[in-house]
């Protein structure tokens, strides 16, 4: 196998990755509009619950000996702002201001909440298709540095940890607008009780924030343990088959419980401090209320109406306080999941494939390697190498294993672009050719097949509908699969397994040409794609893949170091350590070059 790049692009968008505030980036992350209108929603609602509040003014007033307070101070003003509009200030009124005001708060936050609910599901869909869309896109060197169980965590527990910190952060700025609309009533009754009351909080806060601290580094390695195991397993099932047949498969059951362990200690840590959180916040409430009705009814001899509402008004400002902290504690737990598939996400969508429009291609003449050099950061990998591949020409590349083999098929398709020289098509540079287009006109079939667990129609077609029948038995009479294929009990409907387990070796080696020559390609690439398979099997290919080369013109680039496709190629490529050490004809004719014209 050919070393892995040093991809400078993926080194500077790793380091140049933008840094925003994680609380913006879990707020913007849906169109900020709905974000808004939600905050609005839950705005109106303390409003509702503030004057549903204020209202207990005026009724402690009434509830004071004689009403004597009832004119007094902010009670009077309430009660002069009520006759001013009609209406005469009673206990039935106020009781039905704070039971309306309660309730119209009540509807408000339903219908917020139930918006929370619908956009937390809308981010886990949103993230999960963003990083979906940034993979497909992304330029191959981003994917051969990347675990594949690594993505299996990001749609799966982060995906799901997004959407929580989204409906966390949503409860936060709820319960913070109740902190606001409780503060601003307490301060209207009375200042020295604001200021107790946001004293007591500031209290609260600094006393247990120091449990929202080791919460959030337990929540941040739980999830690294978790992505880690999921991660790890999805690998390990990828290849179980020569773990069992070797019986090593018994040694990762103890890596697994080493990362199941871990995820127990973090999830202990974890719930140990919301739940310690929650419960010191009910004994520092009811000390410091004890101290305020104490200090009011013995010291200030204020009136039981006035103490009453008081008392309730502290209590329920230092609780909300204390709601907040906990939803912000919420955030803390679940934002390292949100930041891992969103930094997923910017990282695989700053590896985008460049998608230059360029020239149609055309593939009337065949291709050109002139002068190519390739390297892998500072180790050369390809070195000066010419060649040409006629149309309509069977040509193997050969060489031993690490000789570059793969890497100039990889050059050819622009999964790569050369540090030196030139790929010319019909005498076009590769760079100015729409590269999407030119894919298209390519069938490729690699050594590591990969056939899904579906009917062999949906492995030829790969799903895409525009495909018909005909189209199917036509790609599998091609590559020599048909005759298999009918002698199976439900034809083509027959499901192959995972990676395609049901089928030979030989059986898969055709499905996966099928499905390489289902889109009439103009250039077949087998990329070592007979390297597995015993000698009668292969031969058979090879003769198949011939006859096809000489019945419709197809032009096969076949990377091989068997003697099979050397024996039936036009033409053999000799490759050594990157540089072109022979190249063997089976025919005279004139070159490639003098056909094309002059490089463009």
């Amino acid at each position: 196998m050919a070393p892995q790049p040093s991809d400078p692009v993926l080194a500077a968008a790793q380091s140049t990755a933008p840094r925003k505030s994680t609380l913006m980036r879990i707020a913007t992350v849906i169109p900020l509009r709905r974000t808004m209108g939600t905050m609005c929603l839950l705005a109106l609602a303390g409003v509702a619950e503030g004057l549903g509040i204020a209202s207990l003014l005026p009724l402690a007033a009434l509830m004071s000996p004689q009403g004597a307070e009832a004119g007094k101070g902010l009670s009077g003003k309430i009660a002069e702002t009520i006759r001013d509009i009609g209406l005469e200030p009673s206990l039935g009124l106020f009781v039905f201001i704070l039971i309306a005001g309660m309730t119209l708060k009540a509807a408000l936050t339903i219908v917020a909440m139930n918006r929370v609910g619908r956009a937390g599901a809308d981010v886990q869909t949103k993230l999960r298709l963003d990083l979906i869309d940034a993979l497909l896109a992304a330029r191959w060197s981003y994917y051969v540095r990347q675990p594949v169980g690594r993505f299996s965590a990001s749609l799966s527990v982060e995906a799901i940890q997004a959407g929580e910190a989204y409906n966390a952060l949503a409860k936060f700025l709820a319960e913070l607008i109740q902190v606001v609309t409780y503060s601003l009533v307490v301060f209207l009754f009375s200042w020295k009780l604001g200021l107790l009351s946001l004293g007591v909080g500031l209290l609260m806060i600094l006393t247990l924030n120091r449990f929202i601290t080791s919460g959030k580094r337990a929540a941040r390695k739980q999830k690294k343990r978790i992505s880690a195991m999921v991660g790890g397993l999805t690998d390990l099932l990828v290849g179980i088959k020569p773990m069992k047949a070797m019986g090593r498969h018994a040694r990762f059951q103890a890596l697994f419980e080493r990362d199941a362990e871990k995820i127990r200690q973090a999830q202990q840590k974890q719930s140990f401090a919301r739940e310690t959180n929650k419960a010191l916040q009910e004994p520092i409430l009811a000390i410091c209320l004890a101290g305020g009705l104490y200090f009011s009814i013995g010291v200030m001899q204020q009136s039981p109406g006035q103490v009453v509402v008081m008392a309730l008004l502290l209590a329920r400002t230092v609780s909300t306080i204390g709601k907040a902290q906990q939803a912000f504690q919420n955030v803390r737990l679940t934002q390292s999941g949100f930041n891992a598939i969103y930094n997923s996400v910017e990282l695989a969508r700053s590896m985008r494939e460049p998608s230059h429009g360029g020239e149609t291609p055309t593939f009337e003449m065949g291709v050109e390697f002139r002068e190519v050099n390739f390297a892998f950061g500072a180790i050369p990998v390809i070195r000066g190498a010419s060649f040409q591949a006629p149309k309509g020409w069977v040509t193997t590349i050969t060489g031993s294993s690490g000789a570059g083999k793969t890497t100039m098929v990889d050059l050819l398709l622009g999964l790569h672009e050369p540090t030196g020289g030139q790929i010319l098509i019909d005498g076009k540079p590769l760079p100015t050719l729409d590269l999407g287009a030119w894919r298209r006109m390519t069938g490729y079939v690699p050594q590591e097949l990969m056939l899904f667990h579906d009917t062999l129609r949906a492995n030829v077609t790969l799903g895409q509908p525009e495909f018909t029948d005909a189209d199917v038995m036509l790609a599998l009479e091609q590559a020599g699969a048909s005759q298999f294929v009918a002698e199976l009990p439900e034809g083509v409907e027959t499901v192959v397994g995972e990676r395609g387990t049901r089928l030979s070796g030989g059986q898969r080696q055709r499905i996966s040409i099928a499905r390489a020559l289902i889109q009439r390609p103009k250039l077949l690439i087998l990329d070592e794609a007979t390297t597995a398979l015993d000698p009668g099997t292969e031969a058979a290919i090879v003769e198949n893949v011939v006859e096809l080369t000489r019945s419709t013109g197809l032009t096969v680039i076949a990377i091989s170091h068997q003697p099979a496709w050397a024996a039936a190629s036009d033409e053999v490529v000799r490759l050594s350590e990157g540089r072109i050490t022979g190249i063997e004809r089976r025919e005279a004719s004139a070159p490639l070059a003098e056909a094309l014209g002059p490089a463009a």
